[in-house]
Formats: structure tokens, sequence, C-alpha cells
């Protein structure tokens, strides 16, 4: 059974509602930055980029219009603290309580180019 097909039923169940989806906490971008630090055992650091030089990045990459757009408003979004709320959404959906930025990249690592063994100090 394709992965798809084993979240149809799930889909079906929840796709008349509205489930805010969060993680176990809130966190700011430098908050952020940390927590993949922590997982990756290498410095991660924030950098807020001006948003017109993101877009310029975004549209040098070869990104559709539509999701520029997207990217830009969720940034928007972001900075203007619209994101900084907690909700239950992810364990009434799945039955599992939502996991952290840590966990998820940790188990992701090679995703986000790889763990250092050790961590050099600061």
């Amino acid at each position: 059974m394709t992965g798809l097909r084993r979240c149809e039923p799930l889909a079906l169940k929840w796709s008349s509602e509205i489930h805010e989806l969060t993680g176990p906490q809130s966190e700011d971008m430098d908050g952020v930055a940390r927590e993949y630090s922590d997982a990756l055992n290498r410095e991660v650091a924030y950098a807020d980029i001006p948003p017109e030089d993101w877009e310029r990045g975004l549209k040098k990459a070869g990104l559709p219009e539509h999701l520029t757009r997207h990217l830009l408003t969720m940034a928007e979004l972001n900075r203007a603290g619209r994101y900084d709320r907690m909700a239950d959404g992810v364990e009434r959906v799945t039955g599992r309580p939502a996991m952290s930025i840590r966990e998820f990249v940790s188990l992701h690592a090679n995703e986000f180019g790889g763990r250092r063994s050790e961590r050099s100090p600061d």
C-alpha cells in the first residue's frame, strides 16, 4: 500500500475540519536555529533577510510566482508574530504528540546536510 493510499482514510476523516498544526512549543527564529544547531551538532544561525532580497533570490532560483508569493507572505506573517501560537491539532489528528524541531531535524539529519560527530566548543 502506498503512503498516499494509507493517508486517504485519515484525509477523509478530517477533511471537513480545520486543524492548526504546531509543534510542542512556540519559538522565534533564533530558537529554531538553536534547535537545528543542537540536532546537527553544528552552528546554524538565523539571518533576517530583507523581503526584497529574499524575493530576488527565490525568483533567481526559478520558483514559480505563486510559491514565491506564498513564501514571502508566510515570512511576513512570521515577522509579525502571527505563527506564535500553540495548538493540539497534531495529537488530535495523529493520536501522537507533536515532535519538537530538534527531534524532527535529528530524524532527518541527512536531509539537512548531515550531523557532525562532535560539536566544536563555541
